[in-house]
């Protein structure tokens, strides 16, 4: 029997070897970011030679997008599976080419070393964007736990191009074109140089990772404060180190909502985005509130984008889209979608304005609360609707769908008219 539990052991560790190397088979070779020896290199083993491991999606499948990997480990390891090689092929699947990086770690090196292999590999793929077929211009870093610590380190610390430099990759930036943390975070440096703006910024935590969670909750507020794009997503449970967990039925939604912003922010597509401005009628009149959505048909990478009526400018039934908000050149499919037939928001209520005017000027008197009181109670603040009402067409017989071309260049203002009968 002893024998026999010896020659199992054997099996089992042969058996690991063969996966290891099967594995590495499959998944390609690292990519040395200093072929002739990193800077302050002090051995010549893997942890001693930064690289990157790439997952290119099929060129017809490509977007032109990228993304460099960071997993975390504390720093004095790295979980490349799960927070790497598992989240590099997510990617690698929707289109967008995925990078894995092997950043220097503890106790061999410190933090100043891992930033400067995050730094480097950014400016690597921008370097060789021709090559890995990639937009220089739409590159991003994702980064978990201690990988969103260095993700966001080396964002908010770039280095800056050199254009004459010997080094060609010193001749690129090494800021990401976007950022997405997951349950970790750095804090915004103190700065006033105008040079130094963060990208537009995806966050995800849960609560129960209450330590990763105020950080990246104060992160949240600093960008937003700084009017730069940020979207955070915080879940009520999860544990720590969850990466992609595919299959949660809660947990498991966050990769995909981090598609839709990657979409939704103009990532996928190489097109540049125009200003758009316009007006919506109902039965002649304009839409009283609710959502226009305009979805592309010429580009599936192009962002679908969605006019809110709210009724709350001078305006009624207008919309607009500045160029960094609106739909790229194309046809759009149109859908108009209503929420109440009567609505008049406070912001543009006749009464409620005079009275928050007497409030903030400090002459509010008991004859202007009761003036209030009287029209309060004349509004008619019963249901308008039976449900939300779906516009597909201009006209309910109408057998062609509303399409609008937007084009490249010229004034782009629409009028859009729908009747209900």
């Amino acid at each position: 029997m002893r024998i026999i539990h010896i020659l199992a052991v054997m099996v089992a560790v042969l058996t690991l070897g063969d996966l290891r190397a099967s594995a590495q088979e499959k998944i390609g070779k690292f990519i040395e970011l200093w072929p002739n020896g990193a800077p302050g290199a002090a051995g010549n083993t893997d942890e001693d030679k930064p690289a990157i491991l790439p997952f290119l999606p099929d060129a017809k499948d490509s977007t032109g997008a990228a993304i460099l990997v960071c997993p975390g480990g504390g720093f004095t390891t790295r979980c490349v599976d799960f927070e790497g090689v598992e989240i590099a092929q997510w990617f690698q699947a929707r289109g967008i080419s995925a990078f894995v990086l092997r950043y220097r770690i503890r106790p061999m090196y410190g933090m100043q070393y891992s930033m400067a292999d995050a730094q480097r590999a950014m400016q690597y793929l921008r370097a060789h964007g021709e090559e890995f077929h990639i937009d220089k211009r739409r590159v991003g870093i994702i980064g978990f736990s201690a990988g969103a610590e260095l993700a966001a380190a080396s964002t908010f610390k770039p280095v800056e191009a050199k254009a004459d430099d010997a080094d060609p990759l010193m001749r690129f930036a090494s800021q990401p074109n976007f950022l997405v943390l997951a349950y970790g975070s750095s804090r915004l440096p103190a700065t006033n140089d105008q040079k130094m703006s963060p990208p537009p910024t995806f966050m995800f935590c849960t609560a129960e990772d209450t330590s990763h969670l105020r950080g990246m909750m104060d992160l949240y507020g600093a960008l937003t404060r700084a009017h730069i794009p940020a979207e955070a997503h915080f879940f009520a449970s999860g544990e720590h180190g969850v990466g992609f967990p595919l299959g949660d039925p809660v947990l498991g939604q966050w990769p995909d909502l981090l598609f839709s912003w990657i979409k939704a922010s103009g990532f996928l597509t190489d097109q540049p985005r125009v200003a758009l401005q316009g007006i919506v009628k109902l039965d002649g009149q304009p839409l009283p509130r609710g959502y226009i959505i305009f979805t592309p048909i010429d580009s599936p990478h192009a962002p679908t984008i969605v006019a809110r009526i709210f009724n709350t400018g001078p305006v009624r039934g207008q919309f607009s889209f500045d160029t960094k908000t609106g739909p790229v050149a194309g046809r759009y499919r149109v859908q108009v979608r209503q929420d109440a037939t009567r609505w008049v928001s406070n912001s543009r209520d006749p009464v409620q304005l005079k009275m928050n005017q007497k409030i903030r000027a400090g002459t509010f008197t008991d004859a202007d609360r009761q003036e209030w009181i009287t029209a309060a109670r004349q509004r008619d603040l019963s249901p308008s609707i039976e449900g939300q009402r779906i516009y597909d067409h201009s006209h309910p017989n109408d057998g062609k769908e509303m399409i609008i071309e937007v084009p490249l260049t010229g004034k782009q203002d629409l009028e859009i008219e729908i009747f209900s009968k």
